[in-house]
């Protein structure tokens, strides 16, 4: 947008980390840094006399001030206290108290004893957020914002974030699915100018997708944050995005691979020293709790790190390392489950690990290369026909970014249009109460039957409302007519058993098992739609076009015709 209409933004308010994106003056999506330089901003608050501690400065108040530290606050928005789980309130910061019904915290500022509600706090930390946008923009007045919120948060809690929004000064576009933002990041399966194909957005680096399935994937997204994680499964068609199953697991994501980093070093520590580590010496833990978050990050870069303490306990410095084979083992328990929730995911969207094209990282954790070894192993090798894993995007970063492209979206659908009317009014709400609109999409593919029998794909199952898809197919030389016949298809498993190599094994090998390589196939239902023969008469025609409608379910309407002919043949069915 011009600066004389004012910028748009996206925020991801995380549960534990948010950030901030906006449009740069090249058109892409960019993290805003605060006044620090940082870009990864805690979702936390402390207070110490009369100074407030914003985001990252409110960390090392964990140490010696964590009864003033309020964090891991906004999955308690829009809700009421007696529907908090025992976990939800535990913690080493700032209680969770009943305030009039509703979650909030007793802390003291400048002297006082003093009660926030969750949306008083909610409202603290936008506004800094909103402020810290409008710093670097320099003055361009901030026209909207679009946010992110879990998959899983009902209409009440999304009701909550936007009120805490706009009363922190924002202009709330849309709020929007986090998984559905690290899709728009990416631009998955959207055409490109010009009519050209979408490309892998990993650019150079990335596997090139296979021919024809450019504009239509399966997609996971795997979102590990600081507390959680969420899994998605999307069918990603020209750029639209529909969801078909996802999952939410509350007892897996960074917290848990940091105590596993925090339980190994305390035993380091230990065994260094002979001095355990009490478990009521909280500042001791605390301490190591704030490293051992450092040091997962440096795991994510390199193939080994550091961790050091001053003055641990009893006064003792401590320094230790942890290379990333010991961390995997450490954090194999974690990814275990992560894997589990995708399998289970995907069974209840109906599909195997072999229909997924490609996979999505998103959340600091998801970029830990143990997680993507594991994947790999689910999804296998996309130079062997497995699934993407595309993460060139900072996985901390992919949310906001996401969010800034989507308020530029909406930003730009003319005011009062029937676009803009429909933007605003799209739930975020789970896929199960979205009613009045819910897009519906194709229930089977629809595509040709070849003269060999193999049935051809044009537009695949799951595919929205209304859809128009093109083609164009070769003429044999000297042929007088090109038949066609539309079926319907049948997504099916092929499983082939792949015995080992017994010449490989030495005497005193245990025989190997027999594998089994599952591949994704489509067959012709044999409903046999339509039959129909194109005249290619004129001499020199190279090509037919063929031109597939579906306006609504049950409607098709089909034309065909040599290319560059006014008329061809039309069918409605």
């Amino acid at each position: 947008m011009t600066e004389a209409a004012g910028a748009v933004i996206g925020i991801n308010f995380g549960h534990s980390y948010s950030s901030i994106a906006c449009i740069n003056q090249h058109g892409r999506a960019d993290v805003i840094a605060n006044e620090d330089g940082e870009r990864q901003l805690a979702t936390r608050i402390a207070f110490n006399g009369d100074q407030v501690y914003l985001a990252n400065q409110a960390t090392p108040q964990l140490i010696r001030n964590a009864p003033n530290v309020i964090d891991n606050f906004v999955n308690l928005l829009g809700r009421s206290y007696s529907d908090l789980k025992e976990d939800e309130k535990k913690r080493t910061s700032a209680a969770v108290i009943d305030v009039n019904g509703t979650p909030g915290f007793k802390v003291e500022i400048d002297g006082k004893e003093t009660t926030l509600t969750v949306h008083d706090v909610a409202v603290r930390f936008l506004r800094s957020l909103f402020l810290t946008a409008k710093d670097f923009l320099s003055g361009v007045p901030i026209a909207g914002a679009v946010l992110s919120v879990p998959q899983w948060f009902p209409e009440a809690q999304i009701a909550a974030l936007k009120k805490a929004a706009e009363e922190a000064g924002l202009i709330v576009l849309q709020v929007v699915p986090a998984s559905a933002a690290a899709l728009a990041a990416y631009g998955l399966t959207a055409p490109r100018g010009h009519g050209e194909l979408p490309a892998h957005p990993d650019g150079v680096e990335g596997v090139p997708y296979r021919s024809g399935q450019e504009l239509d994937r399966n997609v996971v997204v795997v979102d590990m944050g600081g507390s959680s994680t969420d899994v998605t499964v999307f069918s990603c068609r020209a750029g639209l995005y529909t969801t078909l199953a996802y999952l939410h697991d509350s007892t897996v994501g960074g917290s848990a691979l940091d105590a596993a980093l925090v339980q190994f070093f305390a035993k380091e520590f230990t065994k260094k020293t002979k001095v355990i580590i009490a478990d009521t010496d909280k500042r001791a833990w605390a301490k190591l709790r704030n490293e051992a978050e450092f040091t997962k990050r440096a795991l994510s870069a390199s193939n080994s790190a550091t961790c050091s303490v001053e003055s641990l306990a009893e006064g003792i410095d401590f320094t230790g390392s942890v290379n990333r084979m010991r961390f995997d083992m450490l954090a194999g328990s974690a990814y275990g489950k992560v894997v589990a929730g995708i399998e289970k995911v995907l069974k209840e969207a109906g599909l195997e690990a072999c229909q997924i094209d490609e996979v999505v990282l998103s959340g600091g954790s998801a970029r830990l290369s143990g997680l993507a070894d594991r994947l790999a192993g689910l999804f296998g090798d996309a130079e062997d026909n497995g699934a993407h894993i595309t993460a060139s995007i900072d996985a901390d970063q992919v949310i906001a970014r996401g969010c800034a492209i989507q308020a530029q979206v909406v930003a730009a659908a003319p005011e009062g249009s029937k676009e803009s009317e429909y933007i605003h009014n799209v739930p975020a709400a789970p896929v199960a109460s979205v009613s009045d609109l819910k897009v519906p999409t194709t229930s089977a593919p629809l595509g040709l039957i070849l003269t060999d029998k193999t049935f051809v794909t044009l537009i695949p199952a799951n595919t929205p409302f209304p859809v128009r898809r093109s083609y164009r197919f070769p003429v044999a030389k000297g042929a007088s007519e090109v038949a066609f016949t539309l079926d319907e298809g049948l997504d099916e498993i092929k499983v082939e058993t792949v015995q080992p190599d017994e010449e490989d094994l030495d005497e005193d090998d245990e025989p190997m098992e027999p594998e089994q390589i599952k591949t994704a196939v489509t067959i012709a239902a044999g409903k046999n739609i339509a039959a129909f023969t194109v005249p290619t008469p004129a001499k020199g025609v190279k090509k037919v076009e063929l031109e597939i409608t579906l306006t609504k379910p049950g409607s098709l309407a089909v034309e065909a015709k040599e290319q560059g002919a006014a008329e061809g043949v039309k069918l409605a069915l």
